[in-house]
């Protein structure tokens, strides 16, 4: 038999592959990037209002934040995350019947991103709390940054997927697949021995943090705490830089002359290198501190940006691999640095509407990042001005971790 400690090192270990996995689950509405091309070639929408779409999708990925972290706070993981994946069924289901572009906005754009929020980094950074607390919060950078790896996963994971059922079936058959996908695991969670899994949310009757005890209050609370903006400006800059090309390189890559199997395979690749990558962070966090680890990172984003930026004048396989391979490397490995100052930060009773309300910077970050890159295209007609934008964002969040003291000591 298992000793005490033992079996809540098994349990909170368990508990990273479940949130992990469901991160996976979150990525699927970054399918669009592969259903663009279709959806424009049938309708002959202009770029701007494909965009618009995506960041659609990421604006109410931020702005549900908020009640999805209150959520949390309130009934737990088990329906937040059934919820979510409920949304994301629906949202899948009724667009195939699209045939306007408000019925993407409100399909692929707003449930979907409400969706992302539900089963994402708020609802498993309450639930990972709750379990790496005491002797085991040394290791809750790693266990977040784990986590965080699987939104890197999800696009390795479904990316491929949805272009061989575009590629098969068509874009309005490919969004029904996943509708059902998204249903069938949506009953698969709910099932789950939740009881286990939340046995620590379960039994807390207070917090152990260090910080002043925030009252259930909501926003304006959250907001007035000198922490908050820092963190939201952080996220929400990175979402400029990274959403300002992430939604388009599918469409960037085939408009320098590469395939759309390689195109393709390189925006999966791309979130290949994220797993790695996030799951590092959590180990340079924990090892080298907060602000030369997100240095490391932004430095690795910029280079990526970039060598994707010289493909306009050197189209090769090597230089998308080096970018590739540097760019992907960072992606996505600011928010496990963010998840785990905000654990450290505030208490965790209320720390599902904390993390929420800063996730709002990443939502409206990407929102503005991917409809002023698709705004840009069809201005200029190319792609320099996104990236130019993009290496300016990311060097503006990369100063924060220096010049604000929170972040530089976290």
């Amino acid at each position: 038999m298992l000793s005490p400690a033992k079996a809540t090192h098994r349990a909170a270990l368990a508990v990273v592959v479940l949130t992990f996995i469901l991160n996976l689950m979150s990525r699927m509405g970054e399918t669009f990037a592969v259903f663009l091309l279709p959806i424009e070639a049938e309708f002959e929408w202009n770029r701007a209002t494909l965009s618009t779409v995506y960041g659609l999708y990421m604006g109410a990925h931020g702005v549900s934040g908020i009640l999805i972290g209150a959520l949390v706070d309130r009934v737990g993981p088990r329906l937040v995350y059934t919820l979510g994946l409920l949304l994301y069924s629906t949202a899948f289901f009724l667009a195939q019947f699209a045939n306007a572009p408000w019925h993407l906005f409100l399909t692929t754009g707003v449930l979907a991103g409400i969706a992302m929020t539900s089963i994402g980094m708020t609802t498993a950074t309450v639930l990972l709390t709750g379990w790496y607390r005491g002797d085991l919060e040394r290791w809750r950078p790693i266990a977040i940054s784990v986590t965080y790896s699987g939104l890197g996963a999800g696009v390795i994971l479904w990316v491929p997927i949805a272009h061989i059922l575009i590629e098969n079936f068509g874009w309005r058959t490919a969004y029904l697949w996943l509708s059902i996908s998204t249903l069938c695991l949506a009953a698969i969670v709910y099932l789950l021995p939740w009881n286990r899994f939340c046995s620590p949310l379960l039994a807390r009757t207070g917090s152990t943090q260090t910080s002043p005890p925030l009252k259930r209050l909501g926003i304006l609370t959250v907001t007035a705490q000198p922490t908050f903006w820092p963190l939201f400006a952080v996220l929400f800059l990175t979402a400029i830089a990274i959403f300002s090309i992430a939604p388009q390189l599918v469409a960037y890559l085939v408009a320098m002359g590469f395939g759309k199997g390689t195109a393709t395979i390189a925006y999966s690749v791309n979130g290949m290198m994220a797993l790695f990558g996030i799951t590092a962070t959590g180990w340079l966090v924990s090892r080298f501190g907060s602000r030369r680890a997100a240095t490391v990172t932004y430095m690795m984003t910029i280079a990526g940006l970039v060598a994707l930026s010289l493909l306009i004048y050197s189209p090769q396989l090597v230089l998308l691999s080096i970018a590739i391979l540097v760019g992907g490397l960072s992606q996505g490995s600011r928010g496990p640095i963010v998840s785990t100052l905000v654990s450290r930060l505030y208490p965790a009773t209320t720390l599902g509407l904390v993390h929420g309300a800063v996730t709002m910077g990443i939502g409206l970050g990407g929102m503005i990042g991917a409809a002023l890159s698709g705004l840009l295209v069809d201005l200029t007609g190319g792609y320099g001005g996104s990236f130019t934008v993009a290496v300016i964002a990311a060097g503006l969040a990369c100063s924060l971790f220096w010049s604000v003291k929170e972040l530089r000591n976290g």
